[in-house]
């Protein structure tokens, strides 16, 4: 006959499963509180949900527009070989100044998106490939700095991708490096029980989003969770 299955034992078992060291934080702001630790990780997971839910929303409407900008841009500049200009396909065909800034980018997506489409017979890597395939830091720098070359693509090209931005683009730039942090967080399953750090990234994202299109950020906030999930904690 199975006895009453024990409480504390399971809790016990929950805890080295998620192991002591990653429970750690959450057991500070709990003050010692096992229970209310595994309560607080459990609402870091669905807070983590919610944010990875509006990063998606956020990044495919960042690299859709740049993306956009990029194939204008490319298909204006001449290969200084051939004397000819550009495909405006500049993943495929990328100008001598896209090479420098992001060469190794480029390679490396280009390479996971053969992958991804080995064994698809017919298929050829194709642009929209490519493109799903980079990373949030390409695009993160592809905005401008010091660098002369990040500078002229801005003033050039994707300055227009932020029609109602006004602030200068350092601002800009530091507003989307909030978000590339909060996204490095996310991916490595890290604590977010700070939530008012959470709150200013999800600004940051309202604000590049309305620099681009107001109405693009007034659809994103009327889909995003992660202010709800942050009213449901407590502490």
């Amino acid at each position: 006959m199975t006895g009453t299955p024990d409480p504390d034992a399971s809790i016990s078992a929950i805890v080295a499963a998620i192991s002591e060291p990653r429970l750690q934080p959450y057991l500070v702001v709990a003050d010692g509180n096992t229970r209310e630790a595994l309560r607080l990780y459990q609402w870091n997971i669905d807070l983590s949900g919610a944010v990875y839910e509006s990063l998606h929303v956020f990044e495919v409407f960042l690299r859709n527009a740049l993306d956009a900008r990029l194939a204008m841009w490319n298909v204006a500049q001449v290969d200084p070989a051939t004397g000819r200009p550009h495909s405006e396909n500049w993943l495929l065909d990328p100008s001598r100044l896209l090479r420098r800034l992001i060469g190794t980018n480029i390679t490396r997506a280009t390479e996971q998106a053969r992958a991804a489409l080995r064994g698809k017979r017919g298929r050829v890597v194709a642009h929209a490939d490519i493109v799903a395939q980079l990373s949030f830091g390409t695009w993160r720098y592809l905005l401008p700095d010091r660098d002369p070359g990040r500078q002229r693509l801005w003033n050039d090209s994707l300055k227009a991708a932020f029609a109602y931005l006004n602030a200068a683009p350092a601002v800009l730039v530091t507003r989307v490096e909030d978000v590339y942090r909060l996204r490095n967080r996310v991916a490595h399953l890290e604590p977010l029980l700070r939530s008012g750090v959470v709150r200013r990234d999800l600004n940051s994202m309202r604000w590049v989003l309305a620099a681009m299109d107001p109405e693009l950020e007034a659809w994103f906030v009327s889909r995003q969770r992660i202010t709800h999930v942050i009213r449901r904690r407590t502490h």
